[in-house]
């Protein structure tokens, strides 16, 4: 292998094969050895790419070039699918539920189907919005939109923080308007309705499930991961841990929550480690309670031109059936929507906005407002008919003089200063030039009598003789 050694610093050229290509041989910035085809047999073309290497190393090490670009050009040429791959395996091993582990990647998949995007530099914004504008012809709710774009936004992120990409590009991308596209709307049950539900899971042991999701707002996990441990019957609380919020939460327990499960504990003895419902309560058996309960009801399952789905054969064909929650506004009724009534029952009781918030475990109390409070116009009426009447403006017309003379007319205000009635004579109390009025004496007058030794009676005295005033006396007699 033949080898032809230039200056130090510079890099070296050798083959491999006596015909081969020349391989440039140099050190990085970093300080590692790199060997790198040139592709060509020419000398002189491949000193020139030695040299090219070379300088670009110096300017890399010197900070003029950022040398993580070369890192995120390198990942942006990478699959887009390995890159896919290796986020869905970080999540699993970040404890993610697999449910939402699975979400994930469905909704990845699709997104590469959609955007066209076969590479990590190839998924822009555009691409983006190619694949949701997709999603929404096919008759996705806005909902459903965004969370595709929150998973395929949550990915980009992760991306940016392993050093795969320098930036996202996708946030940028406009979130649909769910308020506009609401196809799913819960309403709280009334009290004659959870009577009744309440009744019928009683009968079928399963009062408290439905307890525990109307009086302390548990979610369907939360109930699922629930242990006796976590049950304090001595202080009445409830203790969740590790539900959406990723969170320890201590909530009070109503007594009749209490109740019920003091008689379930009582009927299924367990240790504090054992879960306080083994089995959970399905979609199924909820709907067929809600149908024993009154509140949802049986319809006929109709074909696309309008006619009932038979099935069965013989004597056992019958129409098709499914049991619909839905009122005639188009709002459902699931096991949600006992949460949307503990919401909306705190709000009729009077609770404030951020002891609900607390209750309802959520980390906004906006949220515990626009999602789980739904009030109507009976809640309107109610607090309309509590306020107090407007007490009717008397009439009566103040005096406004001395001798109770009406406002005046000229004005039609009332007259703020009393009215002279007759012309007063008053006594002058102007002095002529020279003398003092009584009881405003000139400093020539006073200070003169005071400084000479004169006292207080013969003061008065003199001044009785330039003025001609005689003092007044008073008598307490009589």
């Amino acid at each position: 292998m033949a080898r032809n050694q230039r200056s130090k610093g510079t890099g070296s050229l050798f083959r491999k094969t006596p015909k081969g290509p020349w391989i440039a041989s140099y050190y990085d910035h970093a300080g590692k050895r790199r060997e790198h085809s040139t592709r060509t047999t020419d000398r002189q073309a491949a000193e020139r790419i030695l040299t090219k290497l070379v300088a670009d190393t110096a300017l890399r090490r010197d900070l003029v070039i950022d040398p993580r670009d070369d890192r995120f050009a390198t990942e942006g040429r990478r699959p887009l699918t390995e890159h896919v791959k290796a986020y869905i395996a970080h999540c699993g091993h970040a404890g993610q539920a697999p449910h939402h582990v699975g979400q994930k990647e469905t909704q990845l998949e699709a997104m590469i189907a959609g955007s066209k995007a076969t590479r990590l530099a190839e998924l822009t914004a555009d691409a983006l919005e190619l694949h949701l504008a997709a999603l929404k012809e096919r008759g996705l709710s806005a909902r459903s939109v965004n969370f595709a774009r929150q998973i395929a936004v949550a990915f980009y992120g992760w991306c940016v923080k392993t050093g795969r990409a320098e930036s996202n590009p996708l946030r940028v991308v406009p979130k649909q308007d769910e308020a506009r596209d609401r196809r799913r709307v819960r309403r709280p049950l009334t009290d004659d309705e959870l009577s009744r539900l309440l009744l019928v899971a009683r009968e079928r042991g399963r009062d408290a499930w439905y307890l525990a999701a109307a009086l302390a707002g548990l979610r369907k996990g939360d109930m699922q991961r629930l242990t006796w441990g976590d049950v304090n019957f001595a202080d009445s609380t409830l203790t969740l841990r590790l539900g959406k919020a990723k969170r320890v939460d201590v909530i009070p327990m109503h007594p009749q929550l209490a109740d019920a499960l003091r008689r379930r504990l009582a009927a299924f003895p367990a240790l504090p480690t054992a879960r306080v419902w083994s089995d959970t309560v399905g979609d199924v058996t909820r709907l067929k309670d809600f149908l024993r309960a009154g509140i949802a009801r049986r319809v006929d399952v109709l074909d696309r031109e309008g006619k009932p789905v038979l099935i069965g054969k013989g004597k056992r064909e019958r129409v098709k059936t499914r049991i619909v929650v839905e009122d005639a506004e188009g709002r459902v009724i699931d096991l949600h929507a006992l949460r949307t009534t503990l919401g909306t029952q705190l709000a009729r009781a009077g609770v404030t906005p951020q002891v609900a918030q607390r209750i309802m475990r959520h980390g906004d109390y906006r949220t515990t407002l626009k999602h789980y409070t739904v009030l109507g116009l009976t809640d309107t009426a109610a607090a309309i008919d509590r306020l107090p009447s407007i007490a009717h403006a008397r009439q009566a017309q103040a005096a406004t003089g001395t001798n109770d003379a009406t406002p005046d007319a000229r004005t039609g205000r009332p007259q703020l200063f009393c009215q002279q009635l007759e012309r007063e004579t008053m006594q002058s109390r102007a002095a002529s030039r020279g003398q003092a009025a009584f009881g405003r004496e000139s400093k020539e007058t006073d200070k003169p009598l005071q400084s000479k030794g004169f006292s207080h009676d013969s003061a008065v005295e003199l001044k009785e003789r330039k003025t001609g005033f005689e003092p007044a006396t008073f008598s307490l007699e009589g």
